[in-house]
């Protein structure tokens, strides 16, 4: 048992810790919204800066000014948001059948005039050998979690791209994706591999902008760094800022330290008011260049909960109609959503995978192999996790 006796002091000196870190993080900030305002006057000069440096961390391009901020645009009282989600059942070794699942929940929401909801799941099982296995580098290899999960990115990508094509009457929609759009994991993997995702994802997006229809990726809670990275390299005082080559290592504190560990998500927070949008900004990941032209830009929104990211391709940035669309009908769902766009919500509801359907999926993989005279060969630890009279 503890010896709360001996964790009382620990706690109190956790207490202190906290409190002494707390007031230095509210000195960043105000330093950090200071430099905002300070590179808001010139940003056109830090971003030839940001153009021409070379740091170790991932810099946005600057398309206008840091501070300037967007009111909500009027709503349209007629609208209709796409969704989807996924979930999975990895592999399991110590089960009879080497094989996995991919549901993908689907939502449309109509609302106005004859407004309804659509909502479904897909579930779909891989089990044949070239499911199984992927090509990696000219091999084949097993279909681990990282790969499964790529897989069923881009499946909740076509999911939207299908609902978008069922769907006739195609004013005033949008349709949504949870979390980012670019597939940060893709940077350094073989190309055989990447272009399996990036082909059909391409092609998904050359749809999209051929039906007019914006996709926009929202990203709740963000912990990304991009903005406050070019505020860095404004703090540093070379004119090219080559991180590699810094001639500051010896000072007890690097000229852009002062802000480092400070988000965007706390520095908007700072600058928006509920309902209003930040500056657009492109993002420079190395893998958007495989996106044949189509760049994701992203500002930050005020939800009125919270400060989200949302990212968007770049021929809705490049559309002020569809930029505002995407605007108002997110914070709108965010606030039927209590803080969360609720076709979100809905799609999760749909796709999710609970621990008692995935027992029950290896469940019926079993008796289907008995059944048919097959012979099962489930581990010792499979065996413990079987329902009596299996």
């Amino acid at each position: 048992m503890l010896n709360f006796p001996f964790l009382k002091p620990q706690m109190n000196e956790m207490i202190e810790e906290k409190r002494r870190l707390e007031g230095e993080f509210l000195e960043k900030i105000k330093l950090a919204r200071r430099e905002l305002k300070l590179r808001s006057m010139d940003w056109e000069r830090l971003s030839k800066k940001l153009r021409l440096s070379k740091t170790s961390w991932l810099l946005p391009c600057i398309l206008g000014s840091f501070d300037e901020t967007y009111p909500l645009p009027p709503r349209p009282s007629d609208y209709t948001v796409l969704s989807s989600d996924g979930s999975q059942i990895f592999p399991d070794r110590h089960e009879a059948l080497p094989c996995y699942l991919i549901n993908i929940g689907s939502v449309v929401l109509q609302y106005g005039t004859g407004g309804r909801a659509h909502l479904n799941s897909y579930p779909k099982f891989f089990f044949r050998d070239e499911d199984r296995f992927t090509k990696w580098d000219g091999r084949r290899i097993p279909a681990d979690a990282a790969v499964i999960s790529e897989k069923r990115c881009l499946m909740e990508f076509e999911e939207i791209l299908r609902l978008a094509e069922e769907h006739k009457n195609r004013e005033n929609i949008i349709a949504i994706s949870d979390g980012t759009l670019i597939f940060w994991r893709l940077e350094g993997t073989p190309d055989d591999f990447k272009n399996e995702i990036m082909s059909p994802f391409i092609r998904i997006m050359d749809r999209l902008k051929g039906l007019r229809i914006p996709l926009a990726g929202y990203i709740s809670f963000p912990g990304s760094t991009d903005v406050v990275n070019a505020l860095r390299v404004g703090l540093c005082p070379e004119e090219v800022s080559h991180c590699n080559q810094c001639p500051y290592t010896h000072l007890p504190q690097l000229p852009c330290a002062p802000i480092e560990g400070i988000t965007d998500r706390v520095l908007f927070s700072r600058v928006l008011g509920p309902g209003e949008r930040s500056s657009l900004f492109e993002s420079s990941s190395r893998i958007l260049e495989e996106y044949a032209g189509h760049g994701v830009y992203f500002f930050y929104l005020n939800t009125g909960e919270e400060i989200a990211r949302v990212e968007i391709p770049m021929w809705v940035a490049e559309d002020r109609g569809l930029l505002d669309l995407v605007h108002t009908i997110i914070f709108d769902q965010a606030k039927k959503g209590n803080g969360y766009p609720v076709a979100l919500i809905e799609a999760h509801e749909q796709a999710v995978v609970k621990g008692k359907d995935r027992d029950f999926f290896f469940e019926l993989i079993r008796e289907a192999l008995i059944k048919s005279d097959f012979k099962v060969t489930v581990s010792r630890k499979g065996l413990s996790k079987m329902s009596p009279g299996v």
